[in-house]
């Protein structure tokens, strides 16, 4: 019985997957043709900042079919892949975090807050900046498992965009851009800029996430949790300088937000203080949670490398385990128990 060749299998999967997002865009089209609802914000600014004053706000719900399709392209690539095989143990995880990734970005997509920010309307639009550029590429990147040692040799190009340096200014580099004042007209005069600046602030979020979680490549040595905390003190810096201007600046920076921040009973300055106010609100809990959890996992591992070299286990075996992300698989090999207790038995 002879095997299928790998190429044929990869052809196969996209060929599929390119099935389920033209059949998705098509019922998107046939839903909303039906109810009277809106598939696309392909009438732009006018037609959201219509739908906006028009009726209830809960009542505003679209069906981007487009996103959706590439929302589902995502997923099914994730779950179809040769990586998400690797390490069995660990799917079910895996595929809460995929789930719960697809589902932020189906209720950012689709929910009311996607309709009244595209009807001008900054402090949602800021909500739904995050829960795409911040949030969902999280959740995402978490399905995946980490990357295995040498990655970075073997994706020299990957290895440069997802530098820590480099990534970083890539995410700060596209949240500026996309927020200066004539770029930012036209993302809502423009349907296609709109749809472009989903992408490019999804895509930014996981260059950002990607150091931190050591996915896609393998970090620089260097690159352990004192170094991660300070790159996520860098994002919460970058979030706060942008609060602030938005806070104390005196002027609305947005003249095309003016109607739609008129329609929630607001001025347009009140309205982009509202919109910082959710970037600082985002970015601290992003940032201290983040670094909340490297804390802990930093002295979990600290204590678990203790026992290990203390149990005999060669000590550069235990610094690459820990490099690696397996150190509780080793410690499991060698009956090293992953937690102590205190007190007396």
């Amino acid at each position: 019985m002879c095997a299928i060749p790998s190429h044929a299998v990869s052809r196969v999967r996209w060929i599929l997957i390119a099935l389920v997002c033209a059949a998705i865009v098509a019922l998107s089209l046939v839903i909303a043709g039906r109810t009277g609802g809106a598939s696309e914000f392909w009438g732009g600014y006018e037609e959201a900042l219509a739908r906006v004053t028009g009726g209830p706000w809960w009542t505003l719900w679209v069906l981007p079919g487009l996103l959706l399709a590439l929302v589902a392209a995502l997923a099914l690539g994730i779950r179809t892949s040769p990586a998400w095989a690797r390490d069995p143990a660990d799917q079910g995880r895996r595929t809460a975090f995929l789930l719960a990734g697809v589902a932020v970005l189906i209720l950012s997509l689709c929910a009311p807050v996607a309709v009244i920010a595209q009807g001008g309307l900054l402090t949602a639009h800021m909500i739904q900046h995050v829960a795409i550029g911040a949030l969902a590429p999280l959740l995402f990147l978490l399905a995946v498992p980490r990357a295995a040692r040498g990655t970075r040799e073997r994706r020299p190009v990957l290895a440069f965009i997802l530098h820590p340096a480099v990534a970083f200014a890539i995410w700060l580099g596209s949240t500026i851009v996309w927020l200066v004042p004539d770029i930012h007209h036209e993302v809502l005069f423009r349907p296609w800029v709109w749809v472009l600046q989903q992408v490019a602030v999804f895509g930014a979020g996981i260059i950002m996430w990607a150091p931190i979680t050591d996915r896609i490549v393998d970090p620089p040595p260097w690159f352990r949790t004192g170094a991660k905390c300070a790159y996520m003190i860098g994002v919460w810096f970058a979030g706060v300088g942008i609060a602030n201007v938005y806070w104390f600046s005196g002027t609305p920076f947005y003249e095309s937000h003016e109607a739609g921040a008129a329609a929630f009973g607001m001025s347009a300055l009140q309205d982009q203080a509202n919109a910082g106010t959710v970037m600082i609100l985002a970015h601290c809990a992003i940032t201290f949670g983040a670094i909340a959890v490297l804390f802990f996992r930093h002295a979990s591992e600290r204590g678990l490398e203790q026992r290990l070299i203390e149990a005999g286990v060669p000590e550069d075996q235990v610094h690459r385990a820990t490099f690696d992300g397996v150190l509780p698989d080793l410690a499991a090999r060698t009956g090293v128990p992953l937690h102590t207790r205190t007190g007396l038995d």
